[in-house]
């Protein structure tokens, strides 16, 4: 906020506008512009005020405003002319050739999240499942379920042509947890939880229905006032915070971010299980109110996965 100064110097009488700038803790730089000897009038004021906020700029006492919340102009140029280059590469692709490029991202993406959660299964045999429906000697009934439970969520989410709403998030996890370990499926949890290994405190049962009603809201109120990384990264953090379900939160959370991205035209990403530990710890930061490393990580993992396609 810019202020009005007035100083006296010789018995006479002079106008400054002026605005502090923080540098430290305890440090601040102040800017001044000479308004003259008249006290300043309002469009006096503001032009002033614009000149310091680009002096400002030029010093480096503040960020020039970017368009996005998270993200940097430039990261969002980059997103952008990846997006482009792929869609533009891909859409020269033989039928076959595309599909062999998802049916390698479906491999992948299953591997990763369902490895990020414990299942034991390597790369070679998840991709074995998915597309030969060989059964490795070592694989659970559990496991195995889990692998085609993804292709079969992944295909229905391809599929959906509408928006993320409750009955679309019930009906992923009840695919996704479908005979498996998790005991209560496509329903919201009736009992208390806790996150192993975290500091975040889940919210009480009974306070899940109406936090979620506020989730929906909030994605239908902001689902275009941010760049799609952003709202594809931040309905992960919310959605994970409620932890709304007993058990799948997570395997849930990487589809639905790969559900809005797929619906703004993006390529789908997964979160590789050797950056299991690096996702936990921005997740935590997200908890903690500071959203920018985990947008950073989405990011991150998308151009990296663009780029080598």
């Amino acid at each position: 906020m810019v202020i009005i100064e007035k100083i006296k110097r010789n018995e006479k009488e002079y106008y400054y506008i002026s605005k502090n700038f923080r540098i430290s803790k305890n440090k601040w730089k102040k800017i001044r512009k000479y308004a003259g000897k008249e006290k300043p009038g309002k469009t006096e004021i503001k032009e002033m005020a614009c000149q310091i906020e680009k002096e400002a700029e030029k010093l480096g006492l503040i960020k020039k405003t970017g368009r996005f919340r998270y993200l940097e102009d430039n990261e969002a140029e980059v997103l952008e002319d990846l997006k482009e280059s792929y869609k533009k590469w891909f859409g020269k692709l033989p039928i076959e050739i595309k599909e062999k490029y998802y049916d390698d991202f479906l491999a992948r993406f299953t591997y990763n999240t369902n490895a990020i959660e414990g299942n034991t299964l390597g790369l070679r045999d998840t991709n074995l499942i998915l597309q030969d429906n060989i059964i490795p000697a070592d694989a659970t009934t559990y496991e195995y379920n889990e692998v085609i439970n993804s292709r079969e969520c992944m295909t229905f989410i391809k599929s959906h042509e509408g928006e993320l709403n409750n009955s679309f998030l019930l009906k992923i996890h009840s695919i996704l947890t479908k005979n498996t370990k998790v005991k209560i499926i496509g329903k919201y949890r009736t009992h208390e939880v806790i996150i192993t290994g975290s500091e975040h405190i889940t919210p009480p049962f009974k306070e899940i229905d109406r936090l979620m009603k506020q989730f929906f809201v909030w994605y239908i109120n902001n689902k275009n006032n941010f760049h799609p990384v952003e709202i594809a990264s931040l309905i992960h953090t919310k959605f994970t915070r409620i932890h709304p379900f007993g058990d799948g939160n997570g395997r849930t959370a990487r589809v639905i971010s790969n559900f809005i991205l797929l619906k703004k035209g993006y390529p789908m990403f997964f979160i590789e299980n050797k950056d299991r530990r690096e996702y936990y710890k921005v997740l935590e930061l997200s908890d903690k109110g500071d959203e920018r490393p985990f947008i950073k990580f989405v990011f991150d993992m998308i151009v990296s996965q663009i780029k080598i396609r």
